[in-house]
Parts: structure tokens; C-alpha cells; sequence
């Protein structure tokens, strides 16, 4: 499928476009980041895994005014500030969002 997608946006008229051709598998080994669909975030919080969802908007109004059960406020700008109420075990999956992709 990358290869299909990246000559679709070339027909678009992007120029740089990169093909990670080893697949979404080996990204994820690389300890890249990736972004998921919301079935998965779904099947994670229902699994009852430990996880660590982080709301990156604002804490408010964005955090008070809804967000996904069980998820921190983590405001993107205040990261360094409140990293520390992440989990110690640096094997549990962090899932963040924000206001970005739908």
C-alpha cells in the first residue's frame, strides 16, 4: 500500500515523497512513532491493558469540556512540566492526541 500512496501523492505534485518499503511492522520495531485509528484506541482501552492515554490539547476548554475515558491532560506545551505523572514502567503504551488528524 505505501508504494500505491506515495504515487498518488507524486500524481498530486508532492516531490519528496520516501517509501518505508520493510512496512508498518518494521516501523513499529524501529521505536518510530506512528499514528493509529480510533478501533485501535478503542480495543485498547476495552482490553484493559495498562495504557496511558494523554490528552495533548488544552486542558481547557478542550480536557474539561470532553475527552476519552480514562485519558490524562498532558497539554502539549506543558510536557516537560508534568511528564512525571507518566508510569515509571517504560513498557506500558502511551497513546496521545490532540486537535490534529480527525
Amino acid at each position: 500500500m505505501s508504494h500505491k500512496s506515495a504515487w498518488k501523492a507524486e500524481k498530486l505534485g508532492y516531490t519528496n515523497v520516501k517509501v518505508f518499503a520493510a512496512g508498518f511492522p518494521a516501523w513499529k520495531k524501529t521505536g518510530s512513532y506512528y499514528a493509529v485509528e480510533t478501533s485501535y484506541v478503542k480495543n485498547v482501552i476495552d482490553s484493559l491493558k495498562p495504557v496511558v492515554i494523554v490528552d495533548a490539547r488544552p486542558t481547557r476548554p478542550a480536557y474539561v469540556k470532553g475527552h476519552l475515558p480514562g485519558a490524562i491532560s498532558i497539554p502539549y506545551n506543558k510536557f516537560d512540566e508534568f511528564k512525571g505523572i507518566l508510569p515509571i514502567d517504560k513498557n506500558i503504551p502511551l497513546i496521545f492526541y490532540c486537535g490534529g488528524y480527525t
